[in-house]
């Protein structure tokens, strides 16, 4: 089960950006490659007789490979295999996000998410979510409680052993409403468009992941504001021990006040480790923290932007496998 907030992670962070809308509200606001084999028989009775041909490999598969690479080994940055056909597997996700410029706040959020191989390539992966965000800003309480849905579909478009890295495109569509204490509740919509990409380095030990991802986010009610965060994260995973993964990432967002690219807003860069360990066949346990070590918003002092962004990211990531 997944604990995220990612595409991304504040709660809803990579998922559903932050709403601009009240001061206060501001502040409220994660297989095998077939092998070829001969089938050769030589009967010693028959010396004339040759041995039968050998049988043809299999044609390589892009949905499948010869080493796989856990998803989550790579932190808040995700690798680029999926769910084989007619697997599943639940996973819960919490996602902390603490610190802002002034007063106080401390978000938490979890999502609860089913992941299923429909078709070979394709994954399709919905989940519930919930959050809630204990803020304080000029001495006045800004705490908000959230809830929403959303379904992550992912589908492979190349394969490691095919191509020399993998890639998945992916579809992230979801829904939340927003409960802040000052009053005014409003909906969110969000559409996460992503591209998870990943090779291996030195096969058994080293790999790397790189995400490249656009949230678009309408908020409302009518008129609908729109906004917009851009996401580039790159990360390394080592392999310390069999099953246990270390690694380091980088990761750079920007948000704007437009579903495109004008209109900046703020922008921040992270960095952190994080730690992967399959614990079981079944069982896979993952934790991540980012610290944002640079950033600026649009109008407002200091070198960190803690207006759009939070500057302490956590997220810990339990998931089963059946």
């Amino acid at each position: 089960m997944t604990l995220r907030l990612a595409q991304d992670v504040e709660p809803f962070s990579n998922r559903i950006p932050d709403m601009p809308t009240l001061p206060l509200r501001a502040a409220a606001l994660a297989s095998l490659l077939p092998l070829a084999f001969t089938l050769g028989a030589a009967a010693a009775d028959l010396p004339t007789r040759k041995g039968a041909p050998a049988a043809p490999a299999p044609a390589a598969s892009v949905c499948t490979e010869s080493e796989g690479i856990p998803t989550d080994a790579f932190g808040f940055t995700t690798g680029s295999d999926v769910a084989e056909q007619g697997s599943f597997g639940p996973s819960l996700t919490y996602g902390g996000a603490f610190g802002t410029r002034t007063g106080r706040s401390n978000g938490h959020g979890a999502t609860l998410q089913g992941s299923f191989g429909l078709v070979p390539c394709l994954e399709l992966g919905p989940y519930l979510q919930g959050a809630f965000t204990d803020a304080r800003a000029d001495g006045v309480s800004a705490d908000s409680r959230a809830y929403g849905a959303g379904i992550e579909m992912k589908y492979r478009l190349l394969g490691r052993d095919v191509h020399g890295f993998g890639v998945t495109a992916v579809i992230d569509p979801s829904w939340s409403r927003t409960d802040p204490k000052t009053g005014g509740q409003f909906n969110s919509y969000n559409t996460g468009l992503r591209l998870f990409i990943d090779k291996t380095l030195v096969p058994g030990k080293l790999y790397a992941a790189l995400n490249l991802s656009h949230d678009l986010t309408w908020t409302g009610p009518s008129p609908y504001g729109r906004s917009s965060t851009l996401t580039i994260a790159g990360a390394l995973a080592w392999q310390l021990v069999e099953n246990v993964y270390l690694s380091g990432e980088l990761r750079h967002q920007r948000r704007y006040d437009t579903l495109g690219f004008s209109k900046e807003a703020g922008y921040a860069t992270y960095a952190g480790p994080g730690l992967y360990w399959q614990a079981t066949k079944q069982l896979a346990l993952s934790a991540a923290y980012n610290v944002q070590v640079a950033g600026k918003a649009k109008g407002q002092p200091g070198d960190l932007d803690l207006t759009n962004f939070s500057q302490h990211l956590v997220k810990v990531k339990a998931a089963y496998s059946f």
